[in-house]
């Protein structure tokens, strides 16, 4: 059964295609004038028949083996695969994103896939404590029960596999909500499983509309059978979510915002630094959680280092027309360009000025600019810019860089540049974040390794067996000898 083409675009929820109480428009992001689609979107009262489906296919996919669930998992990678050019053509006409990026998005998706199958029995597995004698406890892990993931439109294939997909191959059902500027891409998980036989109600895909989602998501979280949440997305909506769950005394999964630094020492190799920092900072226009948004320069190296970006950048341009070829694409919204330019304006009324690249606003599209003489007065020196747009900072001491580095509210993704690799990673232990990156680019999230902030970047973490092992319990289970008691 094929829906992906289905006008309005549906939900998913019982293992069929199913409309909603209400609809919503999908414009042209680069052209608002340009409707792209229709979307059949739930409402409160939709709440109760998506989560009933969740919570009835729970009572018995609990109990199905991991091989099983690895099986259906390993397929559904495998349909993605044969489908990559397809729906990798369906982000690029519903959001911003590159074909590039589009095809990058789905092989990370691929990836992740095979990778949780791959691991999903190490991860699941249980042990026997025989500490006490007379008495044998065994370990278990055991599912939380329905989980609801809200992800994001910015890598909607990767970023929605992983709110949903862990939690399943762990045991559980799932619920996904998706972004309302990427509802179909996002549905293009729902098709691949369908059709790789996951059982009605053990994934879920909802749409919702803007004006509806707050209600929604209340009631979901609200329900008795949703037992887990995860949410990847903005601080700002991130504390609302948390706070809703908070509320309800259910656990989270948060992965927010960043403010990744990246400090080149006075002996790194700077090509390597310069392409792994503009690569950081321009990627997918910066619409990522680890995007490189401050780079941070030994003096005695910095106009080297600025050297190399500036034979680079004039190469890299962003277009909202298709036809231009441009490598970088707008932002997700108007009035996210229009945040970041207010951000631009604010630095270089006190200062900034532009080390490379240009300044440059139209309607969402962001030109790629490199700010230099930023200070802590400035809205840019601490705001997450979402934008190709980010600063170069010099310092004098390792000190004053790692000072530097943690002076913000958010920890998700850092890198050192060092030939010396002893003295990178000191550095790299003293700077607050889930992740630092030794020559590398700050923009990087393995399927095999564990991925998550600290600070208000989030808790928890997915990917790996960490990943799966976030959405069970312990639970224990003792076997005792008769033996007296006290009274």
């Amino acid at each position: 059964m094929s829906f992906l083409n289905n006008t309005p675009v549906p939900s998913y929820v019982d293992g069929a295609p199913f409309t909603g109480s209400a609809t919503f428009n999908v414009l042209d992001p680069h052209d608002n004038s340009k409707v792209l689609h229709q979307v059949s979107s739930i409402t409160e009262a939709d709440v109760p028949k998506v989560v009933g489906a969740a919570a009835k296919a729970f009572k018995t996919w609990r109990n199905t083996s991991v091989s099983e669930r690895r099986r259906i998992v390993l397929k559904a990678a495998a349909l993605l695969q044969e489908r990559l050019p397809e729906y990798a053509g369906v982000e690029y006409g519903e959001t911003t994103s590159s074909q590039g990026w589009s095809g990058f998005d789905i092989t990370l998706a691929i990836g992740a896939l095979e990778e949780a199958g791959s691991v999903a029995t190490t991860a699941l597995r249980g042990e026997v404590a025989t500490t006490d004698a007379g008495q044998k406890a065994y370990i278990t892990r055991v599912p939380y029960g329905v989980v609801f993931g809200i992800s994001p439109w910015n890598a909607p294939v990767v970023l929605s596999q992983r709110a949903v997909i862990q939690p399943i191959i762990a045991g559980n059902t799932a619920i996904l909500k998706t972004s309302e500027l990427s509802p179909k891409t996002q549905l293009t998980l729902a098709q691949v499983f369908h059709d790789a036989g996951l059982p009605a109600g053990v994934l879920n895909i909802i749409h919702v509309s803007t004006a509806d989602s707050p209600a929604v998501t209340k009631a979901i979280i609200a329900s008795d059978e949703v037992r887990k949440i995860n949410f990847t997305g903005s601080t700002r909506v991130g504390s609302i979510v948390a706070k809703l769950a908070g509320e309800y005394l259910k656990p989270t999964v948060m992965e927010l915002g960043g403010k990744a630094p990246a400090i080149v020492l006075a002996d790194a190799d700077l090509q390597n630094a310069a392409t792994a920092i503009m690569f950081g900072g321009f990627f997918h226009s910066g619409q990522i959680c680890m995007a490189t948004q401050t780079a941070l320069v030994h003096e005695s190296i910095k106009d080297e280092f600025l050297k190399l970006i500036n034979a680079h950048v004039p190469t890299l341009s962003a277009s909202g027309d298709n036809s231009a070829n441009a490598p970088l694409r707008g932002l997700f919204t108007n009035a996210s360009a229009s945040r970041v330019e207010a951000i631009v304006k604010d630095a270089t009324s006190k200062g900034a000025t532009v080390a490379a690249g240009k300044i440059g606003f139209k309607d969402n599209v962001v030109q790629p600019v490199l700010l230099e003489n930023v200070n802590k007065d400035m809205r840019i020196y601490g705001e997450e810019c979402f934008a190709p747009v980010f600063s170069l900072i010099p310092f004098k001491t390792e000190e004053e860089a790692i000072q530097i580095a943690n002076d913000h509210e958010y920890g998700l993704a850092a890198a050192v540049f060092s030939r010396d690799i002893p003295t990178a990673i000191r550095v790299a232990e003293q700077i607050d974040s889930g992740a630092v990156h030794i020559n590398g680019a700050t923009v990087h999230d393995s399927a095999n390794m564990p991925h998550g902030g600290m600070k208000k970047s989030g808790w928890g973490r997915f990917n790996g067996k960490e990943g799966i092992q976030e959405f069970t319990q312990l639970k224990v289970i003792t076997v005792n000898d008769p033996h007296p008691y006290p009274i």
